[in-house]
């Protein structure tokens, strides 16, 4: 019993192994290497690499597929019936014709294939009008031209024959030369008795490529792992060939090529070795000289190719300018897609929108992808506590940027600094520059995140800082004197102050710039190959390059430059001065006090200088801002003009149709006619009626006139009804016809009352360029819709456009083409409106037909 149960206990581990071994397989990349003939020892190195497990321990399952008829082995390769292919000089003459492929290693260091002809054949002249079998005449042309060019024989000259690929037939007689692999048709006729000669190419130093690795362009980009591994085990797989040339021989005619016998595999194996020449060469190794001298001769002599170089067909070494090991490159190929943690609110250097990431680091994370081919996905936090939780929970493997010095982020691992900044402070206007970091004592700043005030109060213990995160209320903090200033990151204050401070913030201050805060990217601590290759991709990042990326997205863009034409200068002066204080020291002593005092009194001018100049900055600010309450004021004394006359012509029909019924009243009384009940009441009603009108005017323009406090949600088809009840009098004593066209489903969130101001310049100063036209067919159209995240409003008239001369003043403050009935403010003011409260934008387009103005305003208005 005991023995039966260790038989079964050795049975189920059998089984498990061949399990494991089963799951081991399926883990493999499954690839196919289309080969250019039939199996023999010319292919050693592959089907070494294969059987010895080269390949299966690079991760690939490579299937060695066998040459068939009419196969062309290019277009295998290209359409991706194979990943790689074995192919002679054919695929440089189809790279230049413009086929994407590329060389992965060069095997035959001698010409693999030569003429064999009859004995009394000595030289390329003696096959003038004979008799050669080849392949197609394009192949012999490709193979043997350079070779017959230096004898002066041209191809024209030979009479070709198709190959039968076999030696019967020269054999017999039946042809001159053929030909023919050097590796194994000579052994063949040998075998069988036959005299020949070779003409070799390699004799003369002309030779063409015959045992080349190659693939596509595609299959390097998506797989340049995979592609690496495949070359360096094949390199492997013919050096482990040549050196048991027998062990091989064997294996191919067992398993490959039964019909081969031993010997005849034996004879090739040697001379395969001396066209690979491994003791000369490294196996595998491409000659670029060689390359581009048949580059060139394929040009000249196929006319094709021009502009071409060899920089996009040679594979080069390493990937990406990388080298990985095999582990990390493992690594690659199964973790294609990592996913990467956002930091909350930190754009422009971190961001995300739209499902995408974005800012400076989402451009330094694209470079590293396409060196390393990971696909980084984003992951978007909402707060820091989130992205905290996120990176403890193992949720992403990387961080996109955080402090080198960090130490909140507990699972996390700083790579190398990337990058480094410094803080840059945000004051109200009224607040002067501070130089030294001592000003600040006793002042309250605002920072962002805990590490920055873990940092600031590191370098200056004195000062006195909050965390805030939300960026609005920093600001208001801020400008309510509740807090001095904001320390932000240098990379994100000009985002700062445009998007949550305009005319509001300014900067008035740096802190950190002699001891700046290092930026690196985390990774977690569990991942060491992923912490590798992200530090290997890093390194092969130029400063240059990180800096131009930063650049890139400053909104106020300031470089500095070291000039070191000018070091060298100064420190030449410096050596002068020091050879000249050695013999006049006492001289330059007074020297140094006179310039001391020259210096001091130089810097209290400038002190004064710049005292007086903030006055006049002061007193300009305040000129400019009074300038600006009198536009407003010009504005809506000019804007209430308008509304007192439209309102008179509001008013003036109801009070002719009140005054005429009272009127009827009187003259039927004055004339004794009776006046019934009915007559009376109806009167009334109709009274009443215009009443009620009268009052609803009043109510819509004391409407128009109370300011928005906050944008609202508004029906547009409703709102644009609204500014056009106001000019309806005037259209109609003009006799212009409106024509409206706006979705009644469109909604947005504006402020009313502004955007009915701005319509009512535009239709008012359409309503006006009609009254010195004569024309009968006068039309206004007024136009609204949706235009992705905004809407586009159209004011339209066909009154004969505006002279091309006033286009550029049209926007002008007190420009007016209407003479002294003008105040030339109400398009400022509209574009004031539209641009600064709106964020949007106001133009026009006019013609010798009409005129078109154009708002485009976000249909949810944020201020």
């Amino acid at each position: 019993m005991r023995f039966f149960i260790l038989i079964l206990f050795f049975l189920c581990g059998f089984a498990q192994a061949d399990t494991n071994r089963g799951h081991a397989a399926d883990a493999l990349e499954k690839v196919s290497l289309q080969l250019h003939w039939k199996y023999q020892f010319e292919f050693a190195g592959f089907i070494a690499a294969k059987e010895k497990g080269f390949y299966r321990d690079a991760g690939l399952d490579v299937k060695i597929k066998e040459y068939q008829t009419g196969m062309n082995v290019v277009d295998e390769v290209l359409s991706q019936r194979a990943n790689y292919g074995i192919y002679n000089s054919s695929i440089l003459l189809e790279y230049l014709q413009g086929k994407p492929l590329v060389l992965l290693a060069s095997f035959f260091k001698r010409s693999a294939l030569v003429l064999i002809t009859q004995p009394s054949i000595h030289s390329p002249k003696d096959l003038i009008g004979k008799t050669v079998m080849s392949s197609l005449v394009d192949d012999f042309r490709l193979n043997f031209k350079p070779y017959l060019d230096g004898y002066g024989v041209k191809i024209s000259d030979l009479k070709m024959v198709p190959q039968t690929y076999r030696v019967d037939e020269f054999a017999k007689g039946e042809v001159d030369a053929m030909t023919a692999f050097i590796s194994d048709q000579p052994h063949k006729l040998d075998k069988l008795g036959v005299k020949y000669n070779i003409l070799d190419p390699s004799n003369d130093n002309l030779f063409v490529l015959q045992e080349e690795l190659f693939t596509s362009a595609a299959e390097l980009k998506n797989h340049p792992y995979r592609v690496h591994a495949f070359k360096k085990a094949s390199i492997k797989g013919w050096e482990y060939a040549l050196s048991h040339r027998k062990e091989i021989a064997k294996i191919i005619h067992e398993k490959y090529a039964p019909q081969l016998d031993k010997e005849t595999l034996e004879y090739e194996a040697e001379t395969i070795n001396k066209l690979v020449l491994p003791f000369i060469y490294d196996i595998g190794s491409i000659d670029k000289n060689f390359l581009h001298k048949q580059m060139q001769l394929f040009k000249n002599d196929f006319h094709v190719g021009a502009g071409k170089t060899l920089d996009n067909f040679i594979v080069k070494p390493g990937i990406n300018g990388l080298t990985l090991t095999d582990e990390e490159q493992r690594y690659i190929e199964v973790h294609k897609k990592i996913p990467l943690c956002i930091n909350y609110d930190f754009f422009p250097i971190d961001g995300y929108k739209d499902g995408k990431h974005i800012g400076i680091m989402a451009d330094v994370f694209t470079m590293i992808a396409n060196k390393t081919g990971f696909e980084f996905i984003p992951v978007e936090s909402h707060s820091e506590e989130e992205l905290f939780q996120k990176l403890q929970e193992k949720k992403c493997k990387l961080l996109a940027i955080m402090a080198t010095n960090n130490r909140h982020f507990t699972t996390i691992r700083p790579t190398k600094p990337l990058s480094s900044t410094h803080f840059t402070l945000l004051s109200r206007l009224d607040k002067s520059f501070v130089e030294n970091p001592l000003f600040l004592k006793g002042k309250l700043l605002l920072v962002q995140k805990n590490s920055f005030k873990n940092y600031l109060n590191y370098l200056y213990p004195y000062l006195n800082i909050e965390v805030e995160e939300n960026k609005n209320t920093m600001v208001k903090k801020v400008l309510d004197g509740r807090a001095y200033a904001i320390a932000s990151i240098d990379e994100q204050a000009d985002y700062f102050i445009d998007k949550y401070g305009y005319g509001k913030l300014k900067i008035n201050g740096f802190l950190a710039k002699e001891r700046l805060l290092h930026g690196s990217i985390g990774v977690q601590k569990d991942e060491p190959v992923l912490y590798s290759i992200m530090q290997k991709a890093l390194k092969s990042l130029s400063k240059e390059k990180i800096e131009a990326i930063k650049n890139s997205w400053r909104l106020t863009r300031y470089h500095e430059r070291v000039d070191y034409f000018l070091l060298w200068m100064v420190l030449g002066v410096v050596a002068i001065i020091f050879f000249i204080m050695i013999y006049y020291q006492k001289k330059l002593k007074n020297f140094n006090v006179a310039l001391e005092q020259r210096v001091q009194q130089k810097t209290k001018e400038l002190q004064e200088t710049n005292e007086i100049l903030k006055h006049k900055v002061q007193e300009k600010a305040k000129e400019l801002i009074k300038k600006d309450e009198i536009l407003t004021a010009q504005s809506k004394q000019a804007v209430m003009g308008e509304m007192i006359s439209m309102i008179a012509h509001q008013w003036r029909q109801p009070l002719n149709t009140i005054t005429l019924q009272i009127s009827n009243l009187q003259l039927k009384y004055l004339m004794g006619q009776q006046i019934s009940k009915e007559d009376i009441m109806q009167t009334l009603e109709d009274i009443s009626d215009s009443v009620v009108y009268l009052s609803d005017t009043i109510e819509d323009f004391k409407t128009y006139f109370r300011p928005n406090k906050a944008a609202q949600e508004s029906d547009m088809r409703g709102l644009l009804k609204k500014a056009i009840k106001f000019v309806e009098p005037r259209l109609k004593s003009n006799k212009i016809e409106l024509q409206t066209e706006c979705d009644s489903e469109l909604h947005a969130n504006v402020y009313a009352n502004e955007l009915i101001q701005v319509l009512l310049n535009l239709l008012n100063n359409a309503i006006e360029a009609y009254e010195n036209k004569k024309t009968e067919d006068k039309i206004i159209k007024v136009t609204c819709k949706q235009n992705g995240p905004n809407i586009q409003i159209d004011v339209t008239d066909r009154a004969g456009g505006i002279r091309k001369e006033y286009l550029s003043k049209l926007f002008e403050p007190y420009f007016s083409t209407k003479g002294k009935n003008g105040t030339g403010l109400g398009l400022y003011m509209s574009k004031m409106i539209i641009e600064k409260q709106f964020g949007g934008s106001i133009s026009v387009k006019t013609s010798m037909f009409g005129t078109t103005f154009t708002i485009v305003i976000p249909k949810d208005v944020q201020k």
